[in-house]
């Protein structure tokens, strides 16, 4: 493919990873040309720019001041992103990014509506632009099968972490709220939202049990929904049973139940089983299952979809800005009710976009 987007890259922190797993070689290798690194720490670009020999800009408004840049990846931490991302938009770039999009659930609803209006591609893994096939199947599957409305979901994540303070975001409860659910249960409370609709409210309990930082490693989120269906997410870096990265589903329908890699594993796969379970007679039944390659699970970044809204001039997108935005209003609940110990109401995102534009 000799059309490429030629992308350069903010925030090498984690941007650094995504460069050398999927620009330089992987799944976004037939879409994306790396043009060029900038990062604060200016001896890290250096050093990145040396080893991918691209340019290293100085600045991240030097990063955008170059024509032959269209589009850049900012993998910087998500507060103020929707700040960093406006001023990519203006400067004519398209945008690639990373969960968690952003803090302020306001801040980025504005952001994404205002480059929807002047045709500029915003993209993110999670929630991604497309549904991911896994999401797909339990949407086809609640169709052909008259599954009914959702009545629960419980999602579950862990790896093992010992990590030690470093005095980056990840240490700072108003960055960083309920850690390990903001940090890598992100991808479920961003799925529930596209499942579910907007929450109401949301409960969190956190404990401390290994880690060296000052936010918690072990923590568990409850989010009631407008829609009166109820569901959890479980987040741990305190468990090592070999399954780093599980990442278990089920959820309950009025006439059924969907399990997503909800077994034990029987070693390592790159696959995921989905299974659909419904009455039959007075017993359960498997009505339904599918294998996904994990590849295509939610959370993994859409480069092709990516290039085809560049290249094409249209968006396949059937993710809205509202869907984000009410992701992070859960994340902004989350926090309050972290630090209050209590129930929490979730924020209507348009309303908070409405009053920042008038403050």
């Amino acid at each position: 493919m000799n059309d490429k987007i030629k992308m350069g890259v903010v925030g090498l922190r984690f941007g650094d990873a995504v460069i050398s797993g999927q620009i330089i070689q992987g799944i976004g290798h037939p879409y994306v040309q790396l043009c060029g690194v900038t990062d604060l720490n200016a001896a890290v670009a250096r050093s990145r720019s040396e080893r991918y020999n691209v340019p290293h800009f100085a600045t991240y408004d030097d990063m955008l001041a170059d024509k032959s840049i269209e589009a850049v990846g900012i993998f910087t931490p998500p507060a103020g992103r929707a700040d960093m991302v406006r001023r990519a938009i203006l400067a004519r770039k398209h945008v690639m990014t990373t969960k968690p999009f952003e803090l302020d659930a306001g801040a980025a609803l504005s952001v994404l509506n205002e480059a929807r209006n002047i045709k500029r591609v915003v993209h993110m893994n999670s929630p991604s632009p497309l549904l991911p096939p896994d999401w797909q199947q339990v949407e086809t599957w609640r169709r052909r099968y008259k599954l009914g409305r959702p009545i629960a979901a419980n999602f579950s994540t862990w790896a093992s972490y010992r990590e030690e303070a470093d005095g980056s975001w990840m240490d700072d409860p108003k960055r960083c709220p309920a850690a390990p659910i903001f940090r890598i249960g992100i991808y479920s409370v961003n799925d529930m939202v596209r499942l579910m609709g907007p929450a109401a409210s949301v409960q969190v309990t956190t404990s401390r049990l290994f880690t060296g930082r000052p936010t918690p490693d072990n923590a568990q989120l409850t989010l009631r929904f407008k829609n009166g269906a109820i569901g959890g997410i479980f987040a741990s870096f305190c468990i090592n049973d070999g399954n780093f990265y599980a990442d278990a589903v089920i959820v309950n329908f009025e006439n059924g139940t969907i399990y997503i890699n909800a077994q034990p594993p029987v070693g390592p796969s790159d696959h995921i089983q989905l299974h659909l379970v419904m009455a039959d007679g007075k017993a359960a039944h498997t009505m339904d299952r599918v294998t996904i390659p994990l590849a295509q699970r939610a959370g993994t970044y859409q480069w092709d979809n990516f290039y085809h809204a560049l290249r094409e001039g249209t968006s396949q997108d059937t993710l809205t800005p509202l869907q984000v935005a009410e992701g992070i209003a859960i994340v902004e609940a989350m926090y309050r009710a972290e630090a209050s110990g209590m129930a929490e109401t979730v924020a209507d995102p348009e309303q908070l976009a409405m009053a920042s534009a008038v403050a």
